[in-house]
C-alpha cells in the first residue's frame, strides 16, 4: 500500500478532500521524520515506535579485494512494532499447520 492508496481510503470513508488529506499526512510524516532526526522517540499507541540507534565506528574488510576500511560511527532509525499490531497479524496462525 502506497501513501495515495491510504490518502483515497480515507478520502472514500470520509467527507475531507483528498488535497486536505495529503496535507495532513505530509505534515505527520513531516513531523515524524523532525522529531527522530531530533532524536526524539515516537511512541504511537497500538502501532510501534520510531527511534534510532547509535552504531559505532567500526573496520570493516571488503571481501573483494581485502582492503580494511573504518566505518564511521553513524545513526540508523528503526520502528518497533506495537504489540497490537504483532497480535492481529498472528490472530489466524493459530490453526496454522507446523512445518
Amino acid at each position: 500500500m502506497k501513501k495515495s492508496d491510504i490518502i483515497k481510503l480515507i478520502y472514500n470513508q470520509t467527507n475531507f478532500k483528498e488535497k486536505d488529506i495529503r496535507l495532513v499526512i505530509d505534515y505527520f510524516l513531516d513531523a515524524i521524520m523532525e522529531s527522530v532526526a531530533d532524536d526524539n522517540r515516537i511512541e504511537l499507541r497500538k502501532f510501534g515506535v520510531f527511534n534510532i540507534k547509535k552504531k559505532p565506528s567500526r573496520m570493516i574488510v571488503n571481501p573483494r579485494n581485502g582492503v580494511r576500511t573504518l566505518v564511521q560511527e553513524h545513526y540508523l532509525p528503526y520502528f518497533k512494532v506495537g504489540r497490537y499490531i504483532k497480535k492481529e497479524l498472528n490472530k489466524n496462525q493459530k490453526h496454522a499447520k507446523k512445518l
